[in-house]
């Protein structure tokens, strides 16, 4: 079973991929447009960080004297997951208020994110407060969604179907790695073992939202944005 997690999440990212593209004409005119950019964008990080942490020969030359260091091309992966995704439910949410509310989500995550490498150096280091901001301002802008829609089933199985399933995706992951994330970091300050099975859930939560982006992707019927 940790086999199959641990060598699940690079087909996944490849299959979530090909069937974005296979149904890009469904939402070429919406904000999910740029979405497979994304989705190769995750998948180039995710190779790239594999061999720079495995391969002597893909050492970035900044972590000469680090060379098990990798985090920035994470770091810099968080900073445009997150940006995109605030566009995206600002774009599908109409509420004013609502709108409102993401961008004061989104500027508290850019603060955030300014101030963080005062704590943590940006190039060695997880971004560990950043994150966690931008985790808890997905989830607000993912609520808010919901909210907007909770009485618009219909809506929901048309135009809003592949917004619904990644939002669920990412409901998912980030209120099952967010608390992970911070426990982590907890038992790296104070030079505490992981649980044996964080690892397993971790990844279990990668499986599960790109099953939801997948089925997201399947279910789009309409190709037209209004």
């Amino acid at each position: 079973m940790d086999t199959i997690l641990e060598n699940a999440s690079q087909p996944l990212y490849a299959v979530t991929l090909l069937v974005a593209l296979i149904k890009y004409p469904k939402y070429y005119t919406t904000p999910l447009k740029y979405f497979p950019i994304l989705l190769m964008y995750t998948f180039l990080t995710e190779l790239l960080g594999y061999f720079t942490k495995h391969y002597e020969v893909f050492h970035i030359s900044i972590f000469s004297s680090f060379i098990r260091h990798n985090v920035i091309i994470y770091n810099i992966y968080n900073l445009v997951f997150f940006s995109y995704f605030f566009y995206v439910y600002w774009s599908y949410i109409d509420h004013k208020k609502y709108k409102k509310y993401i961008i004061f989500a989104t500027i508290f995550y850019l603060l955030v994110s300014l101030i963080n490498p005062f704590f943590q150096s940006f190039k060695l280091e997880s971004q560990v407060y950043s994150y966690l901001a931008g985790a808890f301002a997905i989830l607000i802008c993912i609520i808010l969604f919901f909210m907007e829609h909770r009485n618009s089933s219909k809506k929901l199985d048309y135009r809003f179907t592949g917004i619904k399933w990644i939002s669920i995706g990412l409901l998912i992951f980030y209120l099952g790695y967010a608390p992970i994330k911070a426990s982590r970091f907890y038992n790296y300050t104070y030079q505490l073992n992981e649980y044996v099975h964080i690892r397993r859930i971790h990844l279990s939560l990668i499986v599960l939202m790109y099953i939801c982006f997948i089925i997201g992707f399947l279910r789009m019927k309409r190709k037209f944005w209004i």
